[in-house]
C-alpha cells in the first residue's frame, strides 16, 4: 500500500495495491482451505471451541469478516488463512475483504504518495492527522456495526448492551 503510493502515485498505487491485496488474500484463503480444513476438521472438528467458531461464522460470518477488516486486530495474512479454515464461502470472503480493506488501503497509498512528493511539511502533517482521524472513524464505525449486529470482536464475548 505504502510502496504503491510512493512508486506509482495515489491512483495507480491504490489500484495496484488493491489488486495485489485481493489476489493475496484470496490465495491465502484457498491455500488454507485446500491444505488445512480437512486436517483441522479431523483433529479438532469435534471440540466445542471449533464447533462454536463454525456456528458463529455460519450465523454472522459476513459481519465478523467486515469487523475484522475494518478493525484490524490481527494481521490480514493471519486472518486470510484463518478464514480459509472456516466454512465461509470463497466468493463472499473475497468480495467482503476487498470492499472492507479499500478505505484504509486508499488512505495509506494517498498519504505515502503525498509524503514522497511533498516531503514532511505542515500541510502533510495536517493531511496525516486528517487521515488518522478517518481511520479512527472507520474503526469506531466497525465497532458500532458490531454492537448493532451483536457480533463479538476477537477476544470479546457478545453481550447485550441496552444503550
Amino acid at each position: 500500500m505504502i510502496a504503491g503510493g510512493v512508486l506509482f502515485g495515489p491512483l495507480t498505487g491504490s489500484l495496484l495495491s488493491f489488486a495485489a491485496a485481493t489476489v493475496a488474500s484470496s490465495l491465502s484463503f484457498l491455500i488454507a482451505r485446500w491444505l488445512g480444513r480437512d486436517l483441522l476438521q479431523r483433529y479438532v472438528g469435534h471440540t466445542a471451541v471449533f464447533q462454536a467458531i463454525e456456528r458463529g461464522i455460519a450465523r454472522s460470518g459476513s459481519d465478523f469478516l467486515i469487523l475484522t477488516r475494518l478493525v484490524p486486530l490481527f494481521p490480514y495474512n493471519i486472518q486470510n488463512y484463518a478464514y480459509g479454515l472456516t466454512a465461509i464461502p470463497f466468493w463472499p470472503f473475497t468480495l467482503i475483504s476487498a470492499v472492507a480493506t479499500l478505505p484504509g488501503l486508499v488512505i495509506y497509498s494517498v498519504m505515502a504518495s503525498e509524503l514522497a512528493r511533498e516531503g514532511a511539511t505542515l500541510a502533510f502533517a495536517l493531511k496525516l492527522s486528517l487521515a488518522g482521524g478517518l481511520l479512527f472513524a472507520l474503526v469506531q464505525m466497525g465497532k458500532r456495526f458490531a454492537r448493532a449486529r451483536r457480533v463479538a470482536t476477537p477476544g470479546e464475548e457478545v453481550r447485550h448492551d441496552p444503550t
